[in-house]
């Protein structure tokens, strides 16, 4: 398993320079980085420029950084209710362009919209961007699930798998968020299997619906057990640490590594 750092809060959120972050990211010891999907506050994959691309693929090459992953914000049924389909196709291209394998976006709710009919809409979209996907070697993975999500069970999420029926769909895996609903993520594990394609780890104190965000290492959760619960199922790719506007990124950088990096070890996955 790799160890990567997602860039998102800072780069993009808070407006740090970009090399300066990633050089911070390769000298602390991590292997890649995740990137956004867009730039700025548009939910467009062309707000990011080709000399933005060029640069994050330059800069990461240099540094021995993979990519491993393009994450984009905005829920897909929302924004196929709001008449404006988020672009995965794009994210694929976006992806190609800077040597990423996976393409990750969070699945949304219904609202106040026939769930069935969404289900449908989504479905038909997932088809479509999976065939692009696929067609030029990118996975795409859905952002976990959640409560007030159209996917809002571990099996419901292999429901989608079906009904998509396509091998370029996947999941990120959020250990945070299933604990944060009660469930164990090695179970979790163990039924989405193969369909793993990346991982997100972030720190919480809490449960749904009461919950704040920590750098992993400083909250509840014991990764030991999802590092260990990976390695059975034969997952090799990438686990992101994953911070947010309010932690320092240096310190979230350093303490994120630091944790992880000793589950990876007591795993038995990294010297």
């Amino acid at each position: 398993m790799r160890l990567s750092f997602y860039t998102y809060s800072y780069t993009d959120r808070l407006e740090m320079p970009l090399v300066p972050v990633l050089e911070r990211i390769a000298a602390t010891g991590y292997d890649g980085i995740d990137i956004s999907g867009t730039h700025g506050k548009s939910d467009d994959p062309q707000s990011v420029s080709l000399e933005l691309r060029e640069l994050t693929r330059k800069t990461a090459e240099r540094l021995k950084l993979k990519i491993e992953a393009v994450i984009t914000h905005a829920e897909l049924t929302q924004t196929l209710l709001a008449g404006k389909p988020l672009d995965l196709k794009g994210s694929v291209d976006l992806a190609v362009d800077v040597g990423a394998p996976v393409v990750t976006f969070h699945m949304g709710g219904a609202g106040n919209a026939d769930p069935q009919d969404v289900w449908e809409r989504s479905v038909a979209h997932l088809k479509d961007a999976a065939r692009h996907a696929e067609q030029r070697h990118v996975k795409l993975a859905v952002d976990g699930i959640w409560p007030p999500w159209i996917v809002n069970t571990p099996q419901l999420l292999m429901k989608l798998f079906d009904d998509v029926a396509s091998p370029s769909l996947g999941v990120n895996y959020d250990p945070c968020y299933l604990v944060l609903m009660g469930l164990d993520p090695a179970v979790v594990a163990r039924l989405w299997k193969s369909r793993i394609v990346h991982a997100h780890l972030k720190d919480h104190a809490g449960r749904y619906p009461k919950w704040e965000h920590r750098i992993p290492g400083r909250g509840e959760m014991d990764y030991l057990p999802v590092v260990q619960a990976l390695k059975a199922i034969g997952f090799t790719d990438s686990l992101a640490v994953e911070a947010f506007t309010d932690m320092k990124f240096e310190t979230a950088c350093d303490v994120g590594y630091s944790t992880v990096a000793a589950a990876l070890q007591k795993g038995g996955v990294r010297d």
